[in-house]
């Protein structure tokens, strides 16, 4: 099929337009710069892809990447929980959705992919996150509120009928990327301390790019109708994150537990640097998701699609290597590789 893609030079869009054309599916991008599509197109050994100059805040742009597709795949979304990005955040990620989404119910595209976010469904009331959870009455930060409304946008469609498929990635780690992915970045950071402080309670919830990507492939599909997928991956309390470091590190991890209301306070006090344009390692709402992150319940869609998610030993590594490899992050925090 002709696939639209949106956010077609992003870290997951890359690994998703290499499993498209691999399912033998033509995909045509909206990209904001042809120059960091080709850079997509080399990273992943890509042939040449159709695209067209834009984003989703561009109604023109939109309408001219869907005409004469079959489907669409809405993966463009602003990230970041800084303050002074409200702006771009509700361009992108609410009302370029609403113009994707209604512009692709106009056209009948089947099916109409939304990747959404865990964060819309935080905290799950039953203590786990599942596909199709109640939205969050209390979305932690302007990137989980924005999500939100996004969905509501795409689960007011599907209830319509419209053959809407919602998936919901949580954290996504992973190799390969012509910048630096948001959970990368963080890891680059955290390695880079030499004390990890860490609050008391939650911990992650992560899943490798690459099954992400096979899963939005494969949720390529005509005639079946409105659809939800849980995308969770793996939860590690912060023992078993530690453990997981000095793993695929090869190195001890020296940290420090601090007391919950100390690191949120920590948060607020990154939120304060913000405001000044001043770099700080936390912000307020991720103090609070990593003191309140639960695990999540995706067994539907492995059984679904017949998958088993990398474990995250394999994909820690890997990003490591790429780190250090694209010069992130000093081969010395890393001893694991031998370098």
């Amino acid at each position: 099929m002709k696939v639209a893609v949106t956010g077609g030079t992003g870290f997951t869009s890359g690994h998703t337009l290499k499993k498209l054309i691999e399912y033998g599916h033509e995909p045509v991008v909206l990209a904001r710069s042809a120059s960091k599509l080709a850079k997509v197109e080399k990273l992943h050994d890509l042939p040449p892809v159709k695209y067209i100059l834009g984003d989703v805040s561009d109604h023109k742009a939109v309408v001219s990447l869907l005409d004469g597709c079959n489907a669409v795949l809405h993966i463009a979304a602003v990230t970041g929980t800084q303050i002074r990005k409200i702006p771009s955040l509700k361009a992108t990620n609410i009302d370029g959705t609403r113009t994707v989404l209604e512009e692709a119910t106009k056209r009948e595209l089947d099916p109409i992919i939304y990747v959404s976010s865990q964060s819309t469904l935080h905290p799950p009331p039953e203590g786990i996150y599942m596909a199709n959870g109640p939205l969050s009455d209390e979305p932690l930060g302007v990137y989980a509120q924005s999500k939100v409304e996004g969905e509501r946008i795409a689960r007011k469609l599907q209830d319509e009928g419209h053959p809407i498929v919602i998936v919901w990635p949580s954290g996504i780690v992973g190799p390969q990327d012509v910048g630096i992915s948001v959970a990368a970045s963080g890891i680059a950071r955290l390695l880079r301390v030499p004390i990890l402080p860490l609050p008391k309670t939650g911990g992650i919830l992560m899943h490798d790019v690459r099954d992400l990507s096979e899963v939005l492939a494969r949720c390529i599909t005509q005639n079946i109708g409105p659809r939800n997928f849980g995308v969770f991956g793996h939860f590690y309390d912060w023992d078993e994150t530690e453990e997981l470091l000095r793993e695929t590190t090869g190195r001890k991890i020296k940290s420090m537990h601090l007391p919950d209301n100390l690191f949120l306070g920590l948060g607020h006090l990154g939120d304060l640097f913000d405001l000044i344009h001043l770099p700080f390692p936390l912000d307020y709402s991720t103090a609070q998701f990593m003191t309140g992150l639960k695990p999540g319940d995706d067994l539907d869609t492995r059984q679904e699609f017949n998958l088993e998610w990398r474990s995250l030993e394999d994909s820690f590594f890997d990003t490591l290597r790429w780190l250090v490899e694209e010069g992130h992050l000093k081969s010395q925090k890393v001893p694991s590789l031998g370098y």
